[in-house]
């Protein structure tokens, strides 16, 4: 074995000493390039979006699903405006809207039921739910009515209490 400089390393303890060096080394090396990758990683995780606190108080568009009750809720609720609000379809559209990001012309944050949350989440696991999550409730009205042709089958409407529970999902 020789040392850096081209001489040899004749005695048992300056080979000792050299390994020891080397796996000092090579464990400080290793410890620096991994403290790195962390700190790059964890850039790239991080959003602006904590909850939905921070994104009622960001100018970030905000999507929800079409026909649902997360526009209302939001706009008479949490009083968003509605020009800040995304109307999105489809799964594929949730995950389109979230990769152009807002400033890229999609939505910071998608507002939308946990039952779809969740089916969307199965789909697209690079995505994940931000916040607590929050229930709206209210009142309900459900009627059954039936009719063929020579029977007729109806029920009052029945009066139901609903709870919605509502999540936020953003990039991960």
């Amino acid at each position: 074995m020789s040392s850096i400089s081209g001489e040899n390393t004749v005695s048992t303890l300056g080979r000792l000493v050299l390994i020891i060096w080397l796996f000092v080394v090579l464990i400080i090396n290793s410890s620096y390039t991994a403290s790195l990758t962390s700190i790059l990683t964890v850039q790239q995780l991080s959003s602006r979006v904590e909850g939905l606190d921070s994104l009622i108080s960001s100018t970030d568009p905000i999507g929800f699903q079409v026909g649902s009750f997360a526009k209302n809720y939001l706009m008479e609720d949490l009083n968003i405006a509605e020009s800040r609000l995304v109307p999105l379809e489809r799964p594929e559209d949730y995950a389109k809207a979230l990769d152009l990001g807002p400033k890229g012309g999609g939505v910071a944050a998608v507002v939308d039921e946990l039952p779809y949350i969740e089916i969307f989440l199965s789909s697209y696991c690079n995505y994940r739910t931000v916040g607590q999550e929050f229930t709206k409730s209210g009142w309900g009205f459900v009627s059954i009515y039936f009719s063929n042709n020579a029977t007729t089958f109806s029920l009052f409407p029945l009066v139901v209490y609903l709870e919605k529970q509502v999540v936020l999902l953003i990039i991960a």
